[in-house]
């Protein structure tokens, strides 16, 4: 049996997965459903002084302050446009909310582990990604929520990404 591919319980394990397809410019990824609270129209955004640069700001929901992340910043991306309508994936982790925020979301999707090429498998460390796949002759990039949302995990790709 194939290890689950985000070690949370949220990854491709033998059975197929749901999976929400994202779009960050020309490229798209894949998150668990089973992280996924909702997907959020563009809403407006409060900055909060003091945060690290993929800190978007706050979002108030029902009820709840959201923290709303960068997609592109934590990814790497710089500089970034976003569009006009941005779309905000807020996702539970643990026991927080946690919102990414996406150039789109397009569709569910499914996924089947002979499908997925794990990031081990490619060489690649763990992080943000957990593997690829292929689908329709283009690239999936499978995403960890838990490490997506993570300021540890930030400061590991920083750190080894500089120079």
């Amino acid at each position: 049996m194939r290890e689950s591919l985000t070690g949370t319980g949220w990854g491709v394990t033998v059975a197929d997965e749901n999976m929400l397809l994202v779009r960050l410019g020309e490229d798209l990824y894949a998150i668990p459903i089973a992280a996924i609270e909702e997907v959020l129209p563009a809403l407006p955004i409060e900055a909060v002084p003091q945060c690290p640069d993929f800190v978007r700001g706050v979002i108030f929901v029902r009820g709840h302050l959201i923290p709303v992340l960068s997609a592109a910043e934590r990814l790497g991306w710089k500089p970034h446009q976003l569009p006009d309508e941005p779309t905000i994936v807020c996702m539970r982790v643990g026991k927080r909310l946690v919102g990414v925020e996406f150039d789109e979301a397009l569709d569910l999707i499914d996924l089947a582990t002979a499908e997925v090429l794990l990031s081990g498998e490619i060489g690649a460390r763990e992080g943000f990604f957990t593997g690829v796949v292929e689908r329709d002759g283009r690239l999936i990039r499978l995403l960890n929520p838990e490490k997506l949302t993570s300021e540890e995990e930030t400061q590991k790709w920083i750190g080894t990404n500089q120079g």
